[in-house]
């Protein structure tokens, strides 16, 4: 299974999400069914916690609450090791 590559659209999309605690997390195939891996942003509540990568509260945490793109973009890539460790999780 290939590790997905998290983006700055990931990470804004987290960021606008609305709802309880949202995660940015790795499901597998679009209905999270089975199929390549790949990011996708949802409540927590709804999220087994061996596929979250991080929290909406850590972001706003690292980043404060109206980050810049370079700043975002420098998140991401800190950000890639968790997501290949929560994929490795996964296989």
């Amino acid at each position: 299974m290939n590790t997905p590559v998290i983006i700055r659209a990931d990470i804004e999309q987290l960021l606008a999400a609305t709802g309880e605690d949202p995660v940015l997390y790795l499901k597998a195939g679009p209905d999270d069914e089975g199929g390549e891996l790949e990011p996708d942003v949802w409540v927590s509540a709804y999220v087994h916690h061996s596929k979250v990568i991080v929290h909406r509260h850590e972001v706003v945490d690292a980043l404060g609450d109206d980050p810049d793109a370079d700043d975002v973009d420098d998140y991401v890539e800190q950000l890639q090791p968790a997501v290949e460790e929560v994929a490795a999780g996964l296989e």
